[in-house]
């Protein structure tokens, strides 16, 4: 129940602060309010980054980072070069630092990562080729452990998934951390990080950032992933 002494907006902080994942209606009944009005608050501290929506109604108390990958000049200019050469291609890209925070052994990885629509990946592909880059294609495992270099500066064109979870950063799609942390468990390409280092990885994910687990596993069921992804999740406590 709200005590007169305390703000609509402090009071729902404290709630927030003593639960660590709530919704809506949870919230309204017992603190006694409308649902309208707790939404409308609940939006506002959202907006003041005080509270994260992690689901269809159900938020929680932010004393987390919000992850965002923010991607260099060389990023920017190969992202509007290939936008601007195939203006109805999608494509999401990122190089290999956007996984310096969550590795327990981190590993020199100067390659670029594009992902762009299925029939566009070989168009893609001759593209980055041309232009002298070292250039991979939906490398296997197999290749990857034979054949590339990860130390070396080089491009790894792959699909990419539609509806996949993005942000746009400074007019170039970029990957969420839901994304990141479904693929590693599924692309080939990132054979590597699995086993203890994947444990690792999602461990520190969870700690460090706030995570949006419903985003998470709606990415992981398009990807086929969904049952080894939330046993992980559930094998190392973080729902």
């Amino acid at each position: 129940m709200i005590n007169g002494n305390y703000s609509i907006k402090q009071c729902i902080l404290d709630y927030a602060q003593n639960h660590e994942r709530f919704g809506i209606n949870q919230l309204a009944t017992e603190l006694e309010m409308k649902i309208n009005t707790a939404r409308q608050y609940l939006s506002a501290l959202a907006k003041e980054n005080k509270v994260t929506r992690i689901g269809n109604g159900e938020y929680m108390f932010t004393d987390k980072q919000v992850f965002k990958f923010l991607p260099t000049q060389a990023l920017e200019k190969l992202y509007r070069e290939l936008k601007g050469a195939l203006p109805y291609t999608d494509f999401c890209i990122y190089d290999g630092s956007i996984f310096i925070p969550f590795q327990h052994h981190v590993s020199v990885n100067h390659a670029i990562y594009v992902e762009t629509n299925r029939d566009a990946v070989d168009t893609v592909f001759a593209r980055l080729k041309d232009s002298q880059k070292i250039v991979y294609k939906q490398p296997d495992s197999v290749f990857m452990y034979d054949y590339v270099n990860l130390q070396d500066s080089c491009a790894i064109v792959k699909p990419f998934v539609t509806e996949s979870p993005t942000n746009e950063v400074n007019g170039v799609i970029v990957p969420t951390l839901e994304k990141l942390l479904v693929d590693i468990q599924k692309d080939d390409d990132f054979d590597y990080m699995r086993g203890t280092e994947a444990s690792y990885i999602y461990q520190t994910a969870f700690d460090l950032y706030v995570v949006n687990t419903q985003k998470l596993f709606r990415y992981a069921k398009r990807r086929g992933a969904y049952e080894n992804i939330h046993s992980l999740v559930k094998q190392l406590q973080l729902i």
